[in-house]
């Protein structure tokens, strides 16, 4: 199966780490071939074209990752080319190569072909095969285990925290950025915001290659800290510059449909519905590639073109657009949802918003499922669309109910304004430790990050992925281990043929 590995498709990059994925000329020598482990990242610059050698059946069992090797009788000697590398960037999200949800998504043991004349095939038995597939039944229901506990992670200890603060640093800017000139102070936020924002576009490559250098140094480790801390104020000064403009418009109920559903419909044709979610539904761990910024479209070979136009897609013509339907369906609630009663009102979005939250992670798996089975892709664009606005509607109320809480019970009396420093400063502080600081990129800051070679997940909030990272670690060695002594084992790899859904 096509491996992702936190790697980006960025102009000039060239990453350390890469993946495989199947290409149209080889779907034929897939139906005849078992498939390539999830669990197997080989590197793709030490073979191109490996050769069969005639027949040897080999069963071996991987007692660490719970993969079984087996081969085919194959009558004579062949040569199959590795699939071209593809590379998937992800930004502000954990890698999917080890997303402990991966698999609930799996029917059917993967398998990595080996033919050496050095094994002897009688050594291996049917207790083997047996121990395989309760090692795998035992994998899944730990992924499952593992998935409902990153979800209440993300629901109860991420998103708060990164609502509290943004509620944090927006009612500080309102407090300091000229709060006598409304207008004013909302149009330097949106110039401040887009300005670190593009300035962010620019250096993306150079604050990457200088990140990896000192990595493993504290000076390393500062940067990226700073960095996510900017990253998150100049979207917050975006946002708040945007929403405080709008709101000199009107804010009649039929104003606000409208502007709400035209910016959703432009969203569709876009193609970018899914930017309109944010925590709980798509957290972001810290990674090592969290600088680089994934484009959407290639135009250009050249870095400041296409940076400049990955800047004027998601933030000059994409984000406003997100504003406008976060607004709308935000004030659409306040005018409508208890508005004599902020308690209840706040209740009602809460429960609300986290029902349909637990209720789309849950179907979410066996929606993925059915359709991997259906590969009915338009169908499955159409649906995926509909699931996307429901969590649009879920994650509004959340944030919504939170904001409130926020402001009706987190206040020191007579001591506002060090109620929002702390509220600023101490949410930040938990999520670097907890390694989920980039959650704080907000709404539309994921830029098409859960977007890889694999059946695609419809919302991430892969944390706990983030805490056994060095299991990836672990199969990289083990892979060089595999591939070192090539005189006497040639290793044949059949990327997995994988329905890669799109993003509706």
């Amino acid at each position: 199966m096509a491996q992702i590995i936190n790697i980006s498709n960025s102009v000039d990059y060239k990453p350390s780490l890469r993946s495989t994925a199947i290409s149209e000329d080889e779907e034929e020598h897939d139906d005849q071939h078992h498939l390539l482990s999830p669990t197997l990242d080989i590197d793709q610059s030490i073979h191109e074209d490996v050769d069969i050698h005639p027949p040897t059946s080999v069963h071996l069992q991987l007692t660490n990752d719970n993969d079984s090797i087996t081969t085919d009788d194959l009558s004579q000697s062949t040569t199959m080319p590795l699939p071209p590398t593809h590379s998937y960037q992800n930004l502000s999200s954990s890698s999917s190569e080890s997303s402990l949800a991966r698999p609930l998504l799996q029917e059917k043991h993967r398998i990595v072909p080996i033919y050496s004349n050095d094994i002897n095939s009688e050594d291996l038995t049917e207790k083997s095969i047996i121990n395989s597939s309760d090692s795998t039944v035992y994998h899944r229901r730990s992924s499952l285990k593992y998935y409902a506990i990153d979800m209440f992670i993300s629901a109860f200890i991420i998103t708060p925290f990164v609502n509290i603060h943004w509620r944090g640093a927006w009612d500080l800017l309102d407090i300091y950025v000229l709060p006598n000139h409304e207008r004013i102070s909302a149009l330097l936020s949106v110039l401040l915001g887009l300005l670190l924002l593009y300035l962010i576009y620019l250096s993306q490559n150079f604050i990457q290659s200088i990140y990896e250098k000192y990595r493993k140094q504290i000076f390393g480790q500062i940067l990226a800290r700073v960095f996510t801390l900017v990253f998150a104020f100049a979207y917050i000064n975006q946002w708040r510059g945007l929403w405080n403009l709008i709101d000199f418009t009107s804010n009649l109920w039929y104003y606000l449909l409208i502007e709400t559903t035209i910016s959703i419909t432009c969203l569709l044709i876009m193609k970018s519905v899914y930017d309109l979610n944010s925590a709980p539904f798509l957290i972001g761990t810290d990674t090592e590639h969290y600088f680089l910024i994934g484009s959407k479209f290639q135009v250009s070979n050249n870095r400041f073109a296409q940076y400049t136009f990955d800047f004027v897609f998601y933030e000059v013509f994409e984000a406003p657009l997100v504003v406008v339907a976060w607004r709308g369906l935000y004030n659409l609630s306040d005018l409508y949802i208890y508005p004599e009663n902020k308690t209840i009102s706040m209740l009602i979005s809460f429960f609300v918003g986290y029902s349909l939250y637990f209720l789309l992670g849950i179907i979410q798996i066996p929606f993925v499922q059915c359709f991997l089975k259906r590969r009915y892709e338009s169908i499955h664009a159409i649906l995926s669309n509909l699931l996307h606005l429901i969590a649009f509607i879920s994650v509004v109320q959340i944030w919504r109910s939170l904001w409130m809480m926020c402001e009706q019970y987190i206040n020191i009396p007579g001591y506002h304004h060090l109620t929002l420093w702390l509220c600023y400063g101490i949410a930040y502080v938990v999520l670097i430790c907890g390694l989920a600081a980039c959650s704080l990129n907000g709404p539309g800051g994921a830029k098409d990050s859960y977007i890889d070679g694999q059946p695609i997940l419809l919302f991430k909030f892969d944390y706990i992925s983030a805490l056994v990272k060095n299991q990836s670690n672990s199969k990289t060695d083990k892979t060089d281990c595999l591939v070192s002594d090539s005189s006497s084992t040639e290793t044949i790899v059949t990327a997995d043929r994988t329905y890669r859904f799109q993003p509706p």
